[in-house]
């Protein structure tokens, strides 16, 4: 079978100026699975930066053994489609990533998706009404509302509307502006305004007084459209959701076997908001504080709703003794590597299952990535609710960027199960320069997490970012101190 693992992206990308460099690297993941089934041909076929499929080094890519390789052209959904049909796949697997300004990759991947579908090809992809519903803030607090999902009150604001009075001379008052900052007095404060359509929390405001909405409303900052949304205290988190839909046997009365995994704890800046640059996430937490099973329920409940396929990911709150949804993402994460590795598996291997399944093909033929064999009939959800029990803790920090030498050092750390580094030659910025991201731990038990952090302080004082580190020893001590873990559900 031939199984193309594809993905697009919608900007233009300079490799020479943006560099990505993982350990373990892709090619050595895709290297693996091409391995574990050699009955099997792999083929990816993406465009740069690649996140997750390939390894550059400016223009040079690297390719995984066994695989074959194509960089896409892109123009269009339409246009990758048909270089995607040129290369013959029997299923095709989505892999889509994010990148600024807007969230929309995963919209055209679903889009080459009914293309290639109608050409009957298989495929692993979320659908194009899913991608745009979770793709608009304003269309997927409406869809959370109507289905009864809990998430903050929000008002919207429509920037052309607020500003009509300038384009109609003839209209003395605007009514809409009258109505929507009524509308806004019944939030209660603080609130958060943000862009619809923007990447995760980039341009977020925290505002506290009815005042200083007016002042952002009446500013150059407000230049579209807007959500003013209720800032709801509490922890923050994220998860993923992976959904497998077999091609022969049903795994449910949908077809869809549904994999909730255990909430991952995020950090929050000095607005109360998590930045994907700045936060320090640990986990997986399963303490009945949480409700875990709840979530679980309901984010079954959810993926239904929104018929995923593959993985998506979920942003949470726990306010108030309660789950609340506040942001849907289709597409693979800024967590995704980590959560495949604390299910024993790679993200490599995941994709490949996926793919699989969607041809009713069961992937137990290849050797397993440290995890369970898939081929017993007990559902997917029942083995992660068994395994989790068992879950060791990992904590995924940042530091600054690094050159080669001190990334293999960290690497070499037993206890170092995963890095990524980001950087762009051409930010003036110290915060848009990038990082490095690291994934350690391994233990169940938050206090040899503490030590692992102590040991990388005293080896590597040099590179040490003390706010990152202090947070993440803060978390760590509120697990290990609090036995009832109500600690963790206040916000810190």
């Amino acid at each position: 079978m031939r199984i193309v693992f594809y993905s697009s992206n919608s900007n233009y990308f300079n490799p020479d100026i943006v560099h990505i460099k993982t350990m373990p690297s892709w090619a050595q993941e895709w290297g693996d699975v091409a391995a574990a089934f050699p009955q099997h041909q792999f083929v990816i076929a993406t465009m740069l930066p690649a996140m997750f499929l390939l390894d550059y080094d400016k223009h040079k890519i690297t390719k995984p053994d066994g695989v074959e390789c194509h960089i896409l052209n892109g123009g269009g959904a339409q246009k990758i489609a048909q270089e995607i049909l040129a290369l013959k796949p029997d299923v095709a697997a989505a892999a889509s990533f994010w990148i600024t300004p807007y969230d929309w990759l995963g919209l055209q991947d679903a889009m080459v998706a009914d293309i290639l579908r109608q050409n009957g090809v298989k495929v692993v992809c979320h659908k194009a009404k899913t991608q745009a519903v979770c793709f608009d803030k304003k269309a997927t607090g409406d869809f959370l509302r109507r289905n009864g999902f809990k998430c903050a009150d929000s008002v919207y604001v429509d920037y052309d509307l607020f500003w009509a009075q300038r384009k109609k001379p003839e209209a003395r008052d605007n009514v809409y502006r009258e109505y929507v900052l009524r509308e806004i007095e019944k939030l209660n404060f603080p609130v958060i305004i943000k862009d619809t359509t923007g990447l995760s929390s980039y341009g977020m405001e925290v505002v506290h007084t009815m005042g200083a909405v007016r002042g952002y409303l009446d500013s150059k900052k407000f230049n579209s459209n807007r959500l003013v949304e209720e800032f709801l205290d509490g922890p923050q988190f994220g998860t993923e959701i992976h959904v497998t839909k077999r091609g022969d046997i049903m795994a449910g009365q949908d077809g869809a076997a549904i994999d909730v995994f255990p909430p991952l704890l995020y950090s929050v800046n000095q607005y109360g908001i998590c930045s994907p640059k700045q936060s320090v996430k640990l986990g997986p937490l399963t303490t009945p504080a949480f409700k875990c099973q709840e979530l679980r329920g309901e984010l079954e409940r959810l993926a239904r709703l929104l018929d995923f396929e593959g993985i998506a990911q979920v942003d949470l709150v726990f306010h108030k003794d309660e789950w609340h949804i506040i942001e849907i993402n289709p597409r693979l994460s800024g967590s995704s590597a980590a959560i495949a590795l604390i299910k024993g598996k790679t993200l490599p291997r995941i994709l490949t299952e996926f793919a699989l399944a969607a041809c009713g093909e069961r992937p137990c033929g290849g050797e397993e990535s440290g995890g369970s064999n898939d081929c017993g009939e007990q559902s997917v959800s029942a083995r992660a609710s068994s395994a989790i029990k068992k879950s060791p803790l990992y904590l995924n920090i940042k530091f600054p960027n690094l050159n080669a030498e001190q990334m293999r050092a960290l690497y070499d750390l037993p206890y170092v199960r995963y890095l990524c580094q980001t950087d762009n030659d051409a930010a003036k910025q110290r915060r848009e320069m990038g990082f490095c991201e690291i994934l350690l731990g391994g233990s169940p038990d938050a206090r040899v997490l503490e030590r692992q952090l102590d040991e990388i302080r005293e080896k590597f004082p040099e590179i040490i970012e003390p706010g990152f580190f202090d947070t993440a020893k803060k978390m760590l001590d509120l697990l290990r101190r609090d036995n009832t873990d109500r600690a963790l559900t206040r916000p810190y």
